[in-house]
């Protein structure tokens, strides 16, 4: 039988997540903090834990 692999949900963020696109808002020392993805209906934040579609960058 396979294993599935489980990602662990402190070790990621949602700008570890290859669905994570246009990065914008930047704070006051120019790090961007806000993503878009496609799942969801607004923008996230980038620290925000992962969510269940969650696929790492390569």
């Amino acid at each position: 039988m396979a294993k599935k692999n489980v990602v662990s949900q402190t070790n990621y963020r949602c700008r570890d997540c290859r669905h994570a696109y246009d990065y914008h808002e930047k704070n006051l020392k120019g790090e961007y903090f806000m993503c878009k993805c496609p799942f969801q209906k607004r923008s996230m934040f980038l620290n925000r834990d992962v969510c269940d579609r969650f696929e790492k960058k390569r």
